[in-house]
């Protein structure tokens, strides 16, 4: 199960950081909202390659609080099987 190793926020940003898997996985699926058990109106992002470990969530409100959570995949044929949701992580932008 892979998990965030930093989260930094700016203003309208934030920059992530997770440990990557090197055996069974082919890409991360990372889920945010501003609801605390992602629920209300959450977004997806979908990183379709195992070796990237860093990405920007851009076009967010400034001081706002923001939940997060990851998970990894294996694509085999047509069909994605999951790992479980990391723990929630909880930020601010500036």
């Amino acid at each position: 199960m892979p998990s965030f190793s930093s989260i930094k926020a700016t203003a309208n940003t934030l920059n992530l950081t997770w440990k990557t898997q090197r055996t069974n996985t082919t890409g991360y699926e990372i889920q945010y909202s501003t609801s605390k058990d992602l629920k209300k109106n959450p977004k997806i992002i979908d990183v379709t390659k195992n070796k990237i470990k860093t990405t920007t969530i851009k076009k967010l409100k400034s001081k706002k609080t923001y939940y997060l959570r990851i998970r990894s995949y294996k694509k085999i044929g047509k069909k994605k099987y999951y790992s479980e949701w990391s723990k929630i992580k909880k930020v601010k932008t500036k």
